[in-house]
Parts: structure tokens; sequence; C-alpha cells
């Protein structure tokens, strides 16, 4: 795929939740167009997601998909979030927890929203315990960089704080979002309250506000 036929760039940041990234990838790679995967393992060396990726049945995507492994666990999602946006080549940009799902149609509604004028947009989520419609203005506590897709050129080089552990994203959107706002109004993302070892649901902010929503 041609870098001026990449539109879309997928951030996911791992951290010991193989059976969930797996459930992860079965959905998005099927959907795969116009669009990279970057995959960032923090200290797992978690070498069953290339044999998945490049010996298993999508190894002809392999060309679409990218893995970093560090060395060590950088204790948050900070420097595998860097990581892959120092490598994003779409014009926007997505992030997703690796312990996520989407829907079967994430990457297509995605692509059909990038056909109007936006800085960013806000996508509809659902949680066990509640579902969140964007419709107008978002919640206060929306500030989750899961929930939004960017644009690569609004992003610049803006990057997460690695010395902040927890509400690093909260901080990234207080620079980052600006310009004109879009909304996804149907449900395509699923949040996963359950996995404990998930880079972004470790600290006291996710395992206490936002597991009350």
């Amino acid at each position: 795929m041609k870098n001026e036929d990449l539109l879309i760039s997928i951030i996911i940041p791992y951290y010991k939740a193989y059976n969930e990234t797996i459930k992860l990838l079965e959905t998005l790679i099927p959907q795969l167009q116009h669009t990279e995967i970057l995959i960032i393992d923090d200290g797992c060396n978690e070498t069953r997601l290339n044999d998945f990726i490049y010996q298993g049945k999508y190894k002809d995507k392999w060309n679409n998909i990218h893995i970093w492994h560090l060395f060590e666990n950088s204790g948050g999602a900070s420097i595998p979030r860097n990581i892959g946006l120092d490598n994003a080549k779409g014009k926007y940009i997505a992030f997703i927890d690796a312990d996520d799902l989407v829907s079967d149609d994430y990457i297509q509604t995605i692509l059909n929203k990038t056909k109007e004028e936006w800085d960013y947009c806000y996508i509809s989520w659902k949680g066990k315990t509640n579902q969140i419609i964007i419709r107008e203005e978002p919640p206060k506590w929306n500030c989750c960089v899961w929930n939004c897709i960017y644009k690569r050129d609004l992003i610049g080089n803006e990057r997460f704080k690695p010395e902040l552990k927890m509400a690093e994203d909260y901080d990234f959107n207080n620079r980052v979002r600006k310009g004109k706002r879009a909304n996804i109004t149907k449900i395509i993302y699923y949040y996963n309250e359950d996995t404990p070892n998930s880079l972004t649901k470790q600290g006291e902010l996710y395992n206490g506000r936002y597991k009350n929503i």
C-alpha cells in the first residue's frame, strides 16, 4: 500500500492482554483498507503476536501491521503511544486499548467520516455499565484518547508525557483537541472494564471514575 493511499493509523499499546488482543485483531484485520495497525509491546516480549500476524492466516496483511517490542516495561501507555505516533503514516490517528473491542465496521465508519471536514472526531462507545452516544458536547470526563479520532496534522509534534502514569490522555487532549469537531453517533467501540493488566486501566482514574460511569 502506497503512503498516499494510507488514511488511518491505529495505535495499540500492548501489555499482557494476549487473548483479548487476538480477539481485537480478528475483528480489525479483515477490515483493513487504507489502514495500518501499529502494536507496541511494552516489555512483554510477546512473540506470539508476531506468530499470529506473520505466520498465521493473516500473513498476507503483514505489510499493514507493525510491531515494536520494548526491552523494558515503561510503566504506562505514554511511551508506547509516542512510538506509535512517531511512526504513524496515516492522515488520521486512532488509539485502541489492547483489551478492548471494536465493531465489524469500525474502520469503514471512520473512512466514511473522513469525507467530511473536521480536525477531531468523537466516537460513540459502550461499556459493561453504560453506553455513550455522542450527539452534541461529550461529557466533561470524556477524556480518553480511544474515543476520538485525530488528524495527524492536528497532533503535529505533540506527544504524551512519559512522566505521567495516570491521566496522560487528559493532559494530551487538553493540548491537542482543538479546531473543528465532529461526532460518530453509531457505537463502534466496546470498552472492557474487567482487564486489570491494561496499560490504561491500572491507575486510580480508571479504577475509580470510569468503572462507575
